[in-house]
């Protein structure tokens, strides 16, 4: 089995369907996000990060004790 892994930019380019791509991957991660069980996380740890000086924030939310992402979500940048 072959794997590729394509940025959806490219896949757009591919498709010629920007917008298709892109409300098909928001109902995707609108519909994981709904089903995400968080019961079994006990400790939480947090973190911000910036790509670049005053733009592109994220926060992430991390479970301690499985080492795994819990969410990622937009941060506020310092404007």
């Amino acid at each position: 089995m072959v794997l590729f892994v394509m940025s959806v930019v490219a896949i757009s380019l591919c498709t010629r369907q920007p917008t298709c791509i892109w409300r098909l991957l928001s109902r995707v991660v609108a519909e994981v996000r709904d089903a995400a069980d968080y019961s079994g996380v006990v400790r939480v740890g947090t973190g911000d990060t910036a790509k670049r000086r005053n733009q592109s924030c994220i926060n992430i939310m991390a479970d301690l004790d499985c080492q795994r992402t819990r969410a990622i979500t937009e941060g506020k940048g310092q404007r």
